[in-house]
């Protein structure tokens, strides 16, 4: 019996020992598993750390950066009043040949401006007739679109050579300014005294016969009073004659007195050596209306086809009244107040109203 109580004591023991082994390796790899976790999480943070350290470095070093990098220039449109030449009108034909069609700030600091400048300039441009009937490969290879008002329309071969081009340019150009300038003064004249201006030969082809029968002419006639013109008609077409001629003598040698210009101020004479013989700018521009280069290209498109229409009406001009025997003012207001019984078809037909050679 003691043998059998002493060989159960020593089996309950066995189990015993056996548990608290298996107990305590448990609890070992338990607390193995809580340190590997733990130096997971310590090993983690440092990570954030350094990132967070990295980051903030490289950020202090970009803002170095920046504040050591040079500022980029900002850019500023070419003054009007330098000499371009043909050098603008290449730059808008590039500028239309590459489809921009950028906004720019618009006269006197507005919105709007030039947009769409390939309709004027480059290989894309506008032509005299539509795509349907004509063919862009038809159009000489020297009108390519550089000009302002190219149309691609040369029936007499004019243009080949690229000199005699600039040279027909100006010429076209200074007929064009001085017909807009006609046509409005041909105008403007009738209508004021037809609406009961005291003006005497406000029809432009009786101002002269006004002057001849010792008349005198009433300059600057506006609502509010008349200046009196005294000057017989030699005076003034010496002085007219003397203006003109030291004008165009100035623009064609590039000189110039000096004087003062709004926006401007006071200029040397020399200012004008820089300036651009057809687009001069600089004191001729005092409101600044070409300052941005897109918008002066639209201007140039502008005034040389309100100075084609102009050379056209005036024109127009002077074959209406050697036909009617009236102004142009006179012969719209009839048409106004009887469209079908005073056009040209009535006109023509009226045998009365045809001039005899």
């Amino acid at each position: 019996m003691a043998t059998s109580l002493r060989s159960g004591f020593l089996g309950t023991s066995l189990q015993d020992s056996r548990k608290v082994e298996t107990a305590t390796a448990a609890r070992g790899q338990k607390l193995q598993v809580q340190a590997l976790f733990k130096g997971l999480k310590k090993a983690a943070g440092k990570g954030e750390k350094e990132a967070g350290k990295a980051a903030g470095k490289a950020s202090k070093f970009g803002k170095k950066v920046q504040q050591k990098a040079p500022a980029k220039p900002k850019f500023q449109a070419p003054k009007l009043g330098a000499k371009k030449g043909t050098q603008t009108v290449k730059k808008a034909a590039s500028k239309a040949s590459k489809g921009g069609t950028k906004s720019t700030g618009g006269w006197l600091g507005g919105a709007g401006g030039a947009q769409g400048l390939e309709k004027w300039y480059g290989p894309d441009r506008a032509l005299f007739l539509p795509t349907g009937l004509l063919d862009p490969a038809d159009v000489p290879s020297y009108l390519n679109g550089q000009l302002a008002g190219d149309y691609g329309y040369d029936p007499l071969k004019l243009g080949k050579d690229g000199a005699q081009v600039e040279k027909y340019r100006e010429y076209e150009l200074i007929h064009a300014r001085w017909a807009m300038l006609a046509a409005a003064g041909i105008i403007i004249p009738e209508g004021l005294q037809a609406n009961g201006a005291a003006i005497r030969g406000g029809t432009w082809f009786e101002t002269g016969a006004e002057m001849l029968d010792g008349g005198t002419l009433n300059y600057f006639a506006v609502p509010w009073g008349v200046i009196n013109n005294p000057l017989p008609l030699v005076v003034v077409t010496v002085i007219e004659a003397g203006l003109l001629f030291a004008v165009e003598n100035y623009r064609q040698k590039g000189q110039g007195p000096p004087g003062y210009s709004p926006g401007v101020g006071k200029f040397d004479s020399d200012i004008f050596n820089s300036l651009d013989n057809l687009y001069p700018g600089g004191p001729f521009d005092p409101l600044g209306l070409a300052d941005d280069p897109e918008v002066f290209d639209e201007l140039r498109v502008k005034e040389i086809k309100n100075g084609r229409l102009a050379m056209v009406a005036v024109l127009a001009f002077s074959v209406q009244s050697f036909v009617t025997g009236e102004g142009p003012y006179a012969n719209w207001a009839k048409h106004v107040a009887d469209p079908f019984g005073y056009n040209l078809l009535t006109i023509v037909g009226n045998e009365e109203r045809l001039p005899t050679l």
